[in-house]
């Protein structure tokens, strides 16, 4: 029997985004040991985070204190913590980065990386991967998962965790996006799929042979309506199969998001559209960070190299 508590995207920060209130990360973080707490008292293996544990890439905007608060935090754990590398871990996309970034620190401190397999359980990592959109290219981070495994202690199922754009048949977004298709190929139509780097719910399903889950992340950080309505969760594979539970501290999203602050910015920027609608203009929503990137991800005529290096900016000045 195998037993994996799964944790979606965690995004700690010194400074609580936007539409939250100033007990954002200290939130998180007695979530997370709440976690903990509960993988003790299952009687898990281990416990996984999907990526994405900081919320700036930028290594000078994540201070020493929290840094030694998830450091401390990895430290108490009873059960052992693995995590695999999301893109707001690593600068520019790159793996060779975490040397000089704060996750890499908690590597070096006591949390395990994930990348390929796990040495005593039936799990395998994949990082976030520069080259998603080239399927050629990040293919081969699956290369060692389709090799004879015979030399594993362990025989299937088996799970894998990731940090990529995953989406339902039938919900894919307007950027870019890993096909079930290709991840069932690559995954040779075995197994189960858990990944971060999606904050909504997309719950457990099935495609080609693979089980593919997300509960979302952890932290909510944006007034979107899943973040106010969703409750947070944490998904647990247990020899192959999902099942989720509702985090037993969160506080109530009123408690955790400026909501009215955020329905009188949505009252004035309505406003703002009917005003440029009169005036026969177009309108953008530069409300936040994430809705900047989707505008650039949506425009069809630009190429993907210059879409990502535009991205990059805006997350280095938001």
């Amino acid at each position: 029997m195998t037993k994996i508590i799964l944790v979606g995207d965690i995004h700690v920060s010194d400074v609580s985004p936007r539409m939250t209130f100033d007990s954002y990360t200290d939130d998180i973080i007695d979530m997370l040991r709440w976690v903990n707490e509960y993988a003790k008292s299952t009687e898990a293996d281990a416990v996984i985070w999907a990526g994405d544990v900081f919320d700036k890439k930028q290594a000078n905007r994540n201070s020493h204190r929290l840094v030694q608060k998830m450091i401390d935090l990895i430290q108490s754990s009873e059960v052992p913590i693995w995590c695999v590398t999301g893109n707001h871990d690593v600068t520019n996309d790159r793996l060779d980065s975490l040397e000089s970034q704060p996750l890499g620190v908690l590597y070096r401190s006591g949390l395990n990386e994930l990348d390929g397999w796990h040495p005593e359980l039936p799990v395998y990592g994949v990082p976030w991967q520069q080259y998603w959109d080239d399927p050629i290219k990040w293919t081969m981070a699956f290369e060692s998962y389709r090799e004879d495994l015979g030399h594993l202690e362990v025989e299937p199922p088996k799970l894998i965790v990731t940090h990529a754009s995953i989406f339902p048949k039938g919900k894919e977004p307007i950027y870019e996006y890993l096909d079930l298709d290709d991840l069932a190929i690559a995954m040779r139509y075995t197994g189960s799929l858990y990944y971060g780097h999606i904050h909504d719910y997309h719950g457990f399903f099935e495609h080609e042979g693979v089980t593919f889950g997300n509960v979302g992340a952890i932290s909510r950080g944006s007034l979107t309506e899943s973040h106010i309505t969703r409750d947070v969760k944490i998904a647990i594979w247990e020899d192959g199969k999902f099942s989720e539970v509702s985090v037993g501290n969160q506080r109530p999203a009123s408690e955790v998001l400026r909501i009215s602050e955020g329905a009188e910015k949505k009252e004035l920027k309505l406003d703002l559209d009917a005003f440029l609608a009169d005036v026969d203009q177009s309108t953008l929503d530069i409300s936040s960070t994430s809705s900047i990137i989707s505008h650039v991800q949506s425009l069809d005529d630009v190429e993907p190299r210059i879409k990502k290096r535009a991205i990059a900016i805006v997350e280095q000045v938001s």
